[in-house]
């Protein structure tokens, strides 16, 4: 009598964890909307610090394909951040991070950036990229009309800046510090890697 296998149920999911109650989870449940992915993507608002954020990620990768945690330096201090970064890394956790805020990387939609602004100075800048280019209402945090109408349609856009930006940073740091990998993300502002985590999408 011919052995039964156990057939592995094959895991499709890819969850987008985020402490973002608003930017970060309108835009990626926008982008849900806006690009198929091969995937089947959950985007869930977690409130907490980023270690507990990748805490609750590194559970959910028992059921998941890929999970993500999206969170930014705001208030945090920098070794909270590093030690989830760390945390994430040995679990196989996906970290898109941005310094001072998400923001970076809605600003790198219409151009690169990488000027030192705290969170609060961003807003004006994507406010007055969004006025230029259009969109007369400006930019708000809970509008969803902004993301489907001016910035996932440049999606492809904020990749190539946010990429470059960030390999210059890499480059000029590996001068300094050959072989190493681990890099001060708190200390490059403006920065973002969100980029890499819409890279792991594969949006068809």
């Amino acid at each position: 009598m011919a052995r039964k296998t156990k057939k592995l149920q094959q895991r499709n999911r890819f969850i987008i964890l985020t402490n973002g109650r608003e930017s970060e989870k309108n835009y990626f449940e926008a982008l849900r909307g806006f690009r198929r992915s091969i995937y089947d993507v959950r985007v869930e608002f977690e409130n907490a610090a980023p270690p507990r954020l990748v805490n609750r990620a590194i559970r959910e990768k028992e059921t998941s394909n890929q999970v993500w945690v999206v969170f930014d330096k705001d208030e945090f201090p920098a070794d909270a951040i590093y030690e989830a970064m760390k945390s994430a890394r040995q679990n196989n956790v996906g970290v898109a991070f941005s310094n001072a805020a998400f923001e970076v990387w809605l600003i790198n939609h219409f151009k690169e950036f990488n000027s030192e602004k705290s969170a609060g100075d961003l807003l004006p800048i994507l406010d007055l990229l969004l006025k230029n280019n259009g969109y007369s209402k400006g930019y708000a945090k809970n509008d969803a009309d902004v993301f489907h109408g001016m910035l996932l349609p440049l999606i492809d856009t904020a990749m190539h800046n946010a990429d470059i930006s960030l390999q210059k940073r890499i480059a000029a740091y590996n001068q300094t510090h050959p072989g190493e990998r681990s890099y001060p993300y708190c200390e490059w502002n403006s920065c973002t890697t969100v980029h890499k985590l819409v890279e792991a999408l594969k949006l068809e």
